[in-house]
C-alpha cells in the first residue's frame, strides 16, 4: 500500500487531500503537517511514499521543503498542490524533483489520476531497479517469451512527434530486441540490432540521437505553450529529464545555442517502463 505525507498550512486542504486518498483506495496517509518547516524532520523519519506538498507556505515554501527532503531521502517521490501559473516557479519546482502538480482548487478526479500516476512510475520504476539489481555486468540475460509489445512503444512515439524519423524504426527495434533479451539495455543491445540491420553502430546511434532530439524538441515546444499538457506533464517524465527539456526549451527560446542534451540509456529504459506499464 502506496503511504502518503501532506503538508500545507491550511488544515481543510490537509484533511480533503486525506480524504480522497483513503475513499478513493489510493494508500494511506501515515502523517500531516501545517507547519512545513516541522514537516521536513518528519518526512526523513517516516520515509512515506509520496509527499503532497503546497508550494506557497510562510516560513518555508514547498520548493525548498522538496530540496531540503531530497538532500536526505532522493527516493521520495513529491507532488506540488499549487494554484500558481508561474512558468519560472513551476520550473524551480521541477528541477527541485516535483513529480506532478495538482491545482488548486482541488479537484477529485485530477487528484486521482495523478496521484494513480505518480504510484505507478514509482512502481514500476521500483520494478526495473530491481531487475537491474539481479544481472551483473557480464550476465547475459535470459530471454523473455516472444511477444509484440511494440504497439504500445508506437503509441508512445507518435505521442512524441516521432513517427516520421528514420531512426525512430532503430528505436523500435532495439526495444523489440531488449524486451526479448530481458529487459535489460546496455551499449550491446545497440551493437546486436546494427549487426542484424547489417550496420554499424555509429550509424544506428546516429539516426536514434536524431530522432531522440526531434522528440525532445516537440516536447519542449509543447511546454513552451502549454505545462499543462499532458504530454510535457506525463509522458515526458518517463524519456526526459527536466533539465535536458528546459536547456531545449531555453534553445527554442533563443537564450542559448546548445539546446537539451539526448541521453540514449534513459530514452530506452523510460520507453520499456512505459511499455511494462501497459502490460500490467
Amino acid at each position: 500500500m502506496m503511504k502518503y505525507y501532506i503538508v500545507d498550512d491550511v488544515i481543510g486542504i490537509v484533511k480533503t487531500l486525506e480524504n480522497i486518498v483513503e475513499s478513493k483506495n489510493l494508500g494511506e496517509v501515515i502523517g500531516y503537517q501545517t507547519d512545513p518547516v516541522r514537516a521536513v524532520g518528519e518526512i526523513i523519519a517516516m520515509k512515506p511514499d509520496i509527499v503532497l506538498v503546497d508550494l506557497l507556505m510562510s516560513e518555508l515554501d514547498g520548493i525548498g521543503l522538496v530540496d531540503k527532503v531530497k538532500s536526505q531521502c532522493p527516493g521520495i517521490y513529491f507532488v506540488m498542490i499549487s494554484r500558481v501559473q508561474d512558468k519560472d516557479m513551476i520550473e524551480q519546482a521541477y528541477s527541485a524533483g516535483v513529480e506532478f502538480f495538482i491545482s488548486k482548487p482541488i479537484n477529485i478526479i485530477e487528484v486521482v489520476k495523478v496521484l494513480e500516476n505518480v504510484s505507478e512510475k514509482r512502481n514500476l520504476r521500483q520494478i526495473m531497479n530491481n531487475i537491474k539489481g539481479m544481472f551483473d555486468g557480464d550476465a547475459e540475460p535470459k530471454p523473455t517469451e516472444a511477444q509484440d509489445p511494440m504497439h504500445e512503444i508506437n503509441v508512445f512515439l507518435g505521442l512524441l512527434g516521432m513517427l516520421g524519423e528514420k531512426g525512430t524504426g532503430d528505436i523500435i527495434d532495439v526495444c523489440a530486441y531488449v524486451n526479448a533479451h530481458g529487459g535489460i539495455f546496455t551499449k550491446e543491445s545497440l551493437a546486436q540490432v546494427a549487426e542484424e540491420k547489417g550496420d554499424t553502430s555509429k550509424n544506428l546511434e546516429q539516426r536514434i540521437r536524431r530522432a531522440i532530439k526531434k522528440g525532445l524538441s516537440n516536447v519542449a515546444s509543447l511546454g513552451i505553450d502549454d505545462y499543462g499538457n499532458e504530454v510535457f506533464q506525463v509522458y515526458a517524465n518517463y524519456v526526459f529529464d527536466f533539465k535536458s527539456i528546459k536547456d531545449e526549451m531555453d534553445r527554442l527560446k533563443g537564450i542559448t545555442d546548445l539546446g537539451g542534451r539526448v541521453n540514449i540509456n534513459k530514452f530506452i529504459d523510460g520507453l520499456m517502463l512505459y511499455k511494462n506499464s501497459k502490460d500490467r
